[in-house]
């Protein structure tokens, strides 16, 4: 109907492109939990992502055959799905799949807006991470956590099981690198600075050679 509402992205492709399309980018996110792709393919992606793990969370008959119908390698993801996936959000309502925008893929040509299409709670869960990261920074500081960092700890853990202590085992992590990282750029800056004391010295002697 003319000047209806958008129910869906056509993603400029026929039907049975878009629906082939849209089942590859959930297959690749069962395998990697993590994909990258445009923001429109993204948003569309993370809509079919919801309802299979919707599907995963009822485990009956009928949604593994539906499921089976979706995935492009039942074989190999509807164990994944109905196992791993659904035991890690079957106490949550809503909500399993992010989508975070980043920098355009392609900056040579188009420069589409693009973005990253995660599974939430997983082991390349990206807000988790950078909440670990903050921590690390804001409790090193004066100031201490904030009442901001503070939420995005309750958001990051209420559901994942063991939150808390999969967060500080990340925070000490990241402390032990950053140390490590600190430790070789001050014996970078040591051996830098040698070859310059020796020049300083030698062109003292030059000149005291003149005089």
């Amino acid at each position: 109907m003319a000047g209806g509402a958008l129910k869906y992205r056509h993603l400029s492709r026929s039907s049975s492109h878009r629906q082939a399309l849209l089942r590859n980018l959930v297959t690749s996110l069962f395998t990697h939990e993590s994909i990258k792709t445009t923001w429109p393919k993204a948003k569309e992606a993370q809509r079919l992502a919801e309802k299979l793990i919707t599907l995963g969370k009822k485990n009956t008959s009928a949604t593994r055959r539906r499921a089976q119908q979706i995935l492009y390698h039942p074989l190999t993801h509807l164990n994944t799905l109905f196992t791993t996936i659904r035991t890690r959000y079957l106490h949550r309502p809503g909500g399993y799949t992010r989508v975070l925008r980043i920098e355009p893929l392609n900056k040579h040509h188009d420069q589409a807006p693009s973005a990253i299409l995660e599974l939430v709670d997983g082991p390349k869960d990206m807000r988790f991470h950078m909440t670990a990261k903050t921590l690390v920074r804001e409790r090193a500081s004066e100031e201490g956590v904030r009442e901001l960092t503070a939420k995005n700890v309750q958001k990051v853990t209420r559901y994942r099981e063991g939150g808390m202590e999969d967060l500080e085992k990340e925070v000490r992590r990241m402390e032990m690198v950053a140390g490590d990282e600190e430790v070789k750029e001050k014996a970078k800056w040591k051996v830098d600075e040698r070859p310059r004391e020796g020049w300083k010295m030698e062109r003292i002697g030059r000149l005291r050679q003149k005089t």
